[in-house]
């Protein structure tokens, strides 16, 4: 044989032996999601859980002195469907939150931490 031939018929082997590995299955030493997110989050009041399933984007529920407007709809990544929400008090407070449908009931979720760029760079 000639070495291209050689080489050719290495290369393929070498091919088709590296596709025929199978990795090692691992399992995960940690949760992928924190046990205490989960608990942290509040039903909502049971005057909004109608409107949450029924109102379309940009309508407003006025509740005990907070307005809650409705944002886009969407599907979180654990697969339940959310609102964006932004809720304003009568003191004139405002903030972003979203509210998740699970198990036919509202949730408002927390809003995650942010964390500076500063934190997220590693050995400085």
């Amino acid at each position: 044989m000639s070495y291209k031939t050689r080489f050719l018929a290495s290369l393929l082997a070498l091919q088709i032996a590296g596709c025929a590995y199978e990795p090692k299955l691992v399992e995960a030493s940690r949760p992928l999601v924190n046990p205490s997110a989960t608990s942290t989050q509040h039903t909502m009041p049971a005057d909004l859980q109608q409107a949450l399933n029924t109102l379309p984007q940009g309508a407003a529920i006025n509740t005990n002195s907070i307005t809650f407007t409705l944002g886009q709809r969407y599907v979180s990544a654990l697969g339940l469907e959310c609102v964006e929400l932004l809720v304003n008090s009568y003191q004139g407070h405002s903030q972003r939150s979203a509210a998740c449908k699970r198990e036919e009931l509202w949730y408002q979720v927390p809003q995650l931490e942010q964390a500076s760029v500063g934190n997220l760079l590693a050995g400085q």
